[in-house]
């Protein structure tokens, strides 16, 4: 506040001095003005007396150096105190127009380096906003059959079917920046299992598989605003896979259904823009078959249909990528 305050004082007064140094030359080079008429110049220096108002006598030549001798031997001024300003000497040349007293405002100032600390929202790593409202992705990949079909002795889930390429559909909202709340349905197609695949091939048919699944889901993201985007998912559903068989004498299948117990997710997405996002994904599902059903030409066998009496646990461990609609 100080520096406002004394800075157009300062401006005022550097103005006027800088007006009289100016005029300080012009004034020297007048010509001296001329006496009035009757009245003879005089050379050398006057009187105390003669030089006051209605005085006329001029000094005897005794008391002329009497006179001048005080006036040469006068002191010079004494030097300005310690941190005083000295008195500017007159030159021939304008002074510069920013003095000490005034002090131009900088971007070193503390006053613009406290701009410089107002908080400015923006998102991480300067990528993007997080998203929020609806979300779709879609991913695919490789799924591996794990553990058993059943409970009955040598009845591995990978004896009946696969590996398989499922394609999952997700469909939600996020409600926050990290939080998606949604549902999963997808289709996994693949070929028979090892015993399935030599049932068929003894038997001249043309036989593959087919996992179905559908369930909600929950997703927790890490890193939203980023570009780099690691998340964590849960789901649990409904599983159905069938084993078809094609051949001269008609059409076959056999299907297991049973609930997802737990779907575990889990991914990067890379957020290449607002509205697309791609990334890897691993996906493990851990499930129970609990009944069984035969058809024969779109009918149902009554004898080969069922409730499982002894049930076991199983599990498909998909690797792939996702690609997702509004990251």
């Amino acid at each position: 506040m100080a520096t406002l305050v004394q800075g157009p004082m300062a401006l005022a007064a550097l103005s006027f001095a800088l007006t009289l140094l100016l005029a300080g030359p012009v004034l020297a080079q007048a010509p001296a003005p001329r006496p009035p008429p009757g009245v003879a110049p005089h050379e050398g220096p006057l009187s105390p007396a003669s030089a006051a108002p209605g005085s006329s006598d001029l000094l005897p030549p005794d008391r002329e150096a009497d006179v001048a001798a005080p006036v040469a031997a006068a002191p010079p001024p004494a030097a300005p105190a310690t941190g005083a300003p000295a008195a500017a000497e007159p030159t021939s040349s304008a002074p510069p127009v920013m003095t000490a007293g005034y002090d131009a405002p900088s971007f070193e100032d503390p006053a613009f380096d406290a701009l410089d600390a107002l908080p400015v929202n923006k998102p991480a790593d300067g990528a993007l906003p997080a998203a929020r409202g609806i979300q779709m992705a879609v991913r695919s990949g490789y799924a591996i059959p794990m553990g058993d079909a059943t409970g009955a002795g040598s009845d591995e889930l990978s004896r009946s079917f696969g590996g398989q390429v499922p394609v999952l559909i997700e469909l939600g909202f996020k409600s926050g920046d990290s939080i998606f709340f949604g549902s999963y349905a997808g289709l996994g197609f693949g070929g028979p299992g090892s015993a399935a695949d030599a049932l068929c091939s003894s038997s001249g048919l043309s036989c593959d598989a087919q996992t179905f699944r559908i369930g909600p889901e929950v997703q927790v993201h890490l890193h939203p605003a980023g570009r780099v985007n690691p998340w964590l998912g849960y789901g649990l559903g409904l599983e159905i896979s069938t084993v078809s068989m094609r051949g001269p004498a008609g059409n076959a299948s056999i299907s297991l259904v049973g609930f997802e117990l737990g779907h575990l997710m889990a991914g990067v997405d890379f957020r290449l823009s607002r509205t697309l996002g791609a990334g890897p994904v691993i996906d493990l599902s851990l499930a129970q078959y609990s009944s069984i059903t035969t058809e024969l030409n779109g009918v149902e066998v009554p004898g080969a249909s069922g409730q499982i009496a002894e049930t076991a646990f199983h599990g498909w461990l998909s690797l792939g990528a996702r690609f997702v609609l509004f990251p």
